[in-house]
């Protein structure tokens, strides 16, 4: 592990602008545990190496400690903290994470919050989800239908993540809403798979299709069962897609087997 300097410049990151990719490579590096956590981050020396202001480095460490990544004091300095202190829900924190050295251990993660949460909110969203939530959850299956239907494989992702979106905040429960962000972030790394074919995409959205169905129907159990085997099942092509990930913990079922 290396010391609190930095040792390289950020890599461009489409759709951010300096500021932006100065807080995108520290948080990359940071996650990657470059930094020893006991010696002080120098602004100096992000600066230099980055070839930015002392203002973009202090925008982009006040982003990183809203984060939870480091801490600031009078007379100590900005450190790196554990990870037990990072915000771990955060989209940014969790796609570096994914694509890191924590990668494994962050895609078992986000499938037991998956598996913790999504069955919930269909049992709930079968109770309590006004029409305009089923409305939202009928729009996105169409679109993962038609994106399926022309084989335009980003379009359904993007699709897909409104699907599971509109599923968490159907029920009207701000929390389980807030998390949506998080799960989306999960949702959005299957484009990096190998890409399933019309029979996998056809049957995956028909899934979805009778979840909404049975939403509409108020059956909660049905809604909960469902909800649970999507999850599971995309767990599986995560593994599958992943070899790895079996031998780090994550069963066939995305939970942790130790």
């Amino acid at each position: 592990m290396e010391t609190g300097r930095v040792t390289r410049k950020p890599t461009a990151h489409r759709g951010r602008g300096l500021h932006g990719q100065v807080v995108q490579q520290l948080g990359q590096m940071i996650v990657a545990g470059e930094f020893d956590g006991r010696q002080p981050l120098v602004p100096e020396e992000i600066g230099q190496s980055f070839d930015v202001s002392r203002t973009v480095v202090r925008e982009s460490l006040r982003v990183l400690e809203a984060k939870g990544l480091v801490s600031a004091r009078p007379n100590v300095g900005t450190r790196v903290r554990p990870v037990s202190d990072w915000n771990l829900l955060d989209p940014d924190v969790i796609d570096w994470r994914a694509h890191g050295p924590q990668r494994q251990e962050q895609m078992r993660e986000l499938q037991e919050l998956r598996l913790a949460i999504e069955p919930l909110a269909a049992r709930l969203a079968s109770l309590r989800a006004p029409e305009e939530a089923r409305t939202q959850l009928s729009t996105a299956l169409r679109a993962m239908r038609e994106a399926a239907e022309r084989r335009d494989y980003p379009l359904y992702i993007r699709a897909h993540v409104d699907f599971h979106r509109a599923l968490l905040s159907a029920p009207g429960n701000r929390m389980l809403q807030h998390l949506a962000g998080s799960v989306a972030v999960a949702l959005q790394m299957r484009d990096e798979y190998p890409r399933p074919d019309s029979a996998a995409l056809a049957e995956e959205v028909d899934r979805h299709g009778r979840l909404v169905e049975v939403i509409a129907d108020a059956d909660q159990e049905a809604a909960e069962r469902i909800a649970r085997d999507l999850v599971e099942h995309e767990a599986v092509g995560a593994v599958q897609e992943w070899p790895l990930a079996a031998a780090n913990g994550i069963s066939a079922h995305g939970t942790a087997t130790g």
